[in-house]
């Protein structure tokens, strides 16, 4: 653990911050919270491993291997299933969170980027940016259906009123907004119309909504910083300045802390909000 001072200068930032870091394996790309905040989960895909952190002290509790090259990662409602995509090998396996043993393994037939949890009903979205889809499944991973269109998804996030989800659009630079609820009665491709499209500054990757559904926060990668989107107007607010190649975001359940995975730094930033 050890803390690294950011610069930041701009009319939407705030000066000089100190943030605090916790090294985790190689390459962390993508980071998901637990609903309890007791665990944060990091997908290292140069070194095939998923780091478990313990957020009361910002230290490593487990760390195991998955495979060759994991991308998304998202943690069931309960707290006891991980979903990590792996990317190289087109499955999306579940793993017990308190032990790190494999319990399921399932192909989607595609490379898969970011995974998000919807709620009411509870689904698994699995991007397939290569093919600009996102994939339904329920969260044994049976997939039903393909929202279809969606112009190279990277990365996923759902509201915490399940009303919602986000998908970032890497080339574009956009983040395009879609009603979750209607997730459920995906059967096979079918198009997808967003509900709004966010312009933002350059490689939008990891998304992340608060839990009172005000904020999204969405990191460039590898541009360094990572925008706040303020869903009532569905406009930038401000920037935070994260160096070493920001490619996951994930908020606390209670709101107060934004994690973010430094792709070239081998850590995870943790940002009080």
């Amino acid at each position: 653990m050890s803390l690294s001072t950011t610069p930041t200068s701009g009319p939407d930032r705030a000066g000089p911050q100190t943030f605090e870091t916790i090294p985790v394996g190689a390459g962390p790309h993508s980071v998901a919270a637990s609903s309890d905040g007791r665990r944060v989960y990091v997908t290292n895909f140069l070194d095939g491993t998923v780091t478990a952190v313990d957020t009361p002290a910002n230290t490593v509790a487990l760390t195991f291997p998955v495979a060759v090259g994991p991308y998304g990662v998202a943690v069931d409602p309960a707290g006891k299933r991980l979903y990590v995509a792996e990317h190289a090998s087109t499955f999306v396996k579940v793993f017990d969170t308190a032990t790190g043993d494999t319990t399921i393994s399932t192909g989607m037939g595609a490379r898969p980027y970011g995974l998000a949890i919807t709620v009411h009903p509870e689904q698994l979205l699995i991007a397939n940016a290569i093919d600009d889809q996102v994939m339904v499944s329920d969260l044994l991973t049976k997939s039903h259906g393909t929202l279809t269109g969606i112009d190279f998804p990277v990365g996923l996030a759902a509201s915490a009123d399940g009303n919602r989800f986000y998908a970032s659009n890497y080339f574009a630079n956009t983040v395009s907004v879609y009603d979750a609820t209607e997730v459920i009665q995906v059967t096979g491709p079918t198009p997808a119309q967003p509900l709004a499209v966010i312009t933002v500054d350059r490689g939008p990757y990891g998304l992340a909504v608060d839990p009172h559904d005000e904020q999204l926060y969405v990191a460039h990668f590898p541009f360094d910083t990572v925008s706040v989107i303020d869903l009532g107007t569905r406009a930038v607010a401000r920037t935070i300045p994260v160096s070493g190649g920001p490619r996951g975001v994930a908020v606390s359940p209670d709101g107060s802390r934004l994690y973010v995975t430094n792709f070239f730094e081998r850590t995870l930033t943790v940002v009080p909000l």
